[in-house]
């Protein structure tokens, strides 16, 4: 996706919530402020014709973990969603596998790993609703774009990479691998190697249960904000190309991967929720609304 003015802004806004919470003096608030805007400047300078947001985010975060020498500024955040969703997952879970049919079994659960998206804090301006709504959300929220041509590709595919976001919703994609492995599909969950904002990290895997839902799970070998190629490790891209179909979770990963889906040659199905308005104006969907959307290379 490419770069729209809102991001910009966005990145500040988003960037300065981030300072605030690292640094409690003022001066080095300034300091550490200042630095975000130089790095955002020299970017701007360059030809943004090209310039990714998820780029510019990760290269932002980590220049304020450095700053700041916190590893893991959301880290009491991702236990906290993680701890919430993880009192909803066992009924969500017997929801899902006492649901009959497996096209049904299948949307129940891809309907909860989309609600799941709205636990982000990663986006200027938008607050995330109480995690205990999840469940009457997930039955009846309207999800704008393909959701039946997600469930066709899923029902046929063998092997599904799920690439996943935020910690709290991660407990959802649980839900979402319980219900594709019980249609016997070999499923693999990948979460980041290192913090960024409130994603998922291989540190949090076992936390969540994630190898007791999935038949792997790997890591991105990277703290950046998505897979990106020329970071990610090998096999976590091996992961990607082998999969017949690819589900990404959340905008971060609909941003970068939008640019790339022709290197990995795969179908892509990508479930978020469009907080903000240039992932709105990309998707076609309101903003706020949910989005379930396939993109298929051009040589399938």
């Amino acid at each position: 996706m490419r770069l729209y003015p809102e991001c910009i802004v966005c990145q500040v806004q988003v960037r300065y919530r981030d300072i605030a919470k690292v640094f409690h003096d003022a001066k080095q608030r300034i300091e550490a402020l200042r630095l975000v805007l130089e790095l955002i400047s020299n970017e701007l300078r360059q030809d943004t014709s090209s310039t990714n947001p998820v780029r510019i985010a990760t290269k932002l975060f980590r220049a304020i973990k450095s700053l700041s020498r916190v590893e893991d500024p959301y880290a009491s955040e991702k236990a906290v969603a993680n701890r919430y969703a993880l009192e909803l997952y066992p009924t969500i879970r017997r929801l899902i596998l006492s649901t009959t049919g497996a096209r049904e079994r299948l949307e129940l659960a891809l309907r909860f790993s989309i609600v799941g998206n709205a636990v982000d804090l990663g986006v200027a301006g938008y607050t995330p609703p109480n995690i205990a709504e999840v469940i009457d959300k997930a039955k009846t929220i309207h999800i704008h774009g393909d959701l039946d041509t997600v469930i066709e590709l899923l029902l046929h595919a063998k092997k599904i990479a799920i690439l996943m976001d935020n910690c709290g919703e991660a407990v959802f994609d649980r839900a979402l691998g319980d219900a594709l492995r019980s249609l016997e599909k070999r499923v693999v969950g990948i979460v980041k190697g290192g913090p960024f904002q409130n994603d998922v990290t291989i540190r949090e895997a076992a936390e969540i249960g994630l190898y007791e839902s999935f038949d792997d799970i790997i890591d991105t070998g990277t703290d950046a904000a998505s897979v990106f190629i020329d970071e990610t490790s090998p096999t976590a891209l091996r992961a990607l190309k082998n999969a017949d179909v690819i589900v990404s979770k959340g905008m971060a990963h609909y941003e970068y991967l939008t640019e790339v889906e022709e290197i990995l040659g795969k179908p892509v199905a990508y479930l978020l929720i469009a907080k903000c308005e240039p992932i709105a104006l990309d998707t076609g969907a309101p903003k706020g609304v949910a989005v379930a959307t396939v993109h298929l290379p051009h040589r399938l």
